[in-house]
């Protein structure tokens, strides 16, 4: 596969995590390989040796796949929090992406940042929700478990926080 440039091709790889993840992808006998060669790089030949990281996701309570929130609901959600202070930067969207996706939504980043522009707002929001906004905390990983485990995971208290206050608005 070819892509006109890198943030693409790291779009394309984060979709492709995402939905193993989803998928509760437990096949450790099978091999996945990615190789991405930069823009102007030659690729010559394969990695004989690689670490390989394993996660295996565990259901729980809290995760759920029933019905996914409409807009309005997400909407609603946001801006509550937003009004009881719980957001403190454009990361936080990062968070509600996180916890939309523990009520079903399964969807990439930039699917997510295009439908939060859509949703029926009623205030104005503190903070823009963008790709990178939601990506770089996604991506570290921190978020990736059940709620309670996030600040264990390195993730900040006020992550959970919100985390926890979406989740509880939404059920």
């Amino acid at each position: 596969m070819n892509f006109d440039n890198d943030e693409d091709a790291l779009e394309f790889i984060n979709r492709l995590l995402e939905r193993l993840h989803q998928a509760d992808f437990t096949n450790h006998g099978s091999k996945i390989e990615v190789v991405y060669v930069a823009s102007g790089g030659q690729h010559v030949d394969t990695i004989q040796s690689q670490n390989i990281y394993t996660y295996k996701r565990q259901n729980t309570s809290e995760e759920t796949t029933s019905v996914i929130p409409p807009p309005e609901v997400m909407a609603r959600a946001v801006e509550r929090t937003m009004a009881q202070g719980y957001w403190w930067a454009s990361t936080a969207w990062a968070v509600v992406y996180r916890v939309y996706q523990m009520k079903g939504y399964s969807s990439g980043i930039r699917q997510f940042v295009r439908e939060v522009e859509e949703w029926p707002w009623q205030k104005a929001l503190a903070f823009p929700c963008t790709y990178d906004s939601v990506q770089k905390p996604i991506v570290g990983g921190k978020l990736m478990r059940t709620i309670d485990k996030w600040k264990d995971d390195g993730a900040m208290e006020q992550m959970q926080k919100l985390g926890q206050a979406l989740f509880d608005l939404l059920n």
